[in-house]
């Protein structure tokens, strides 16, 4: 039988923050790949509509989990308009860069954006048993 605690880690990625009318990056908490193929963050933008502009929520990646490119292994975007919105961004281990071991979900809201965000990150497909 397939368990998804045997298979899958979740953790906090981004606590309910609100996006206090700025369009000010909110940095996700790092996971490490070692040990994991797959990588989904799950965005919400909850409690009202997504307006003035699309939420942006990308996957960025760091050797040391200090340091983090700016180029983005993947993208997603909530358009305006948007209300009480779930969506999802993800990668494979194999998308990243060489050295690269490092993941985390960066969410920057459109200025005048007043909703409240949260996001989890889930790491499944492990590479070894646990």
């Amino acid at each position: 039988m397939h368990k998804f605690e045997e298979n899958c880690l979740e953790s906090v990625a981004i606590c309910a923050a609100a996006t206090y009318r700025t369009a000010t990056e909110v940095d996700g908490t790092y996971v490490d790949m070692a040990k994991y193929n797959n990588y989904v963050a799950i965005i919400e933008a909850a409690g009202a509509t997504q307006y003035l502009g699309d939420l942006t929520c990308v996957i960025a990646e760091s050797t040391d989990h200090s340091t983090w490119s700016n180029t983005y292994l993947a993208t997603v975007t909530i358009a305006s308009a948007t209300t009480n919105a779930i969506d999802t961004v993800e990668i494979r281990a194999e998308e990243m860069s060489d050295g690269y071991r490092y993941a985390r979900v960066e969410v920057t809201p459109a200025t005048g954006t007043g909703n409240m965000i949260s996001a989890v990150n889930v790491q499944f497909n492990p590479r070894f048993n646990r």
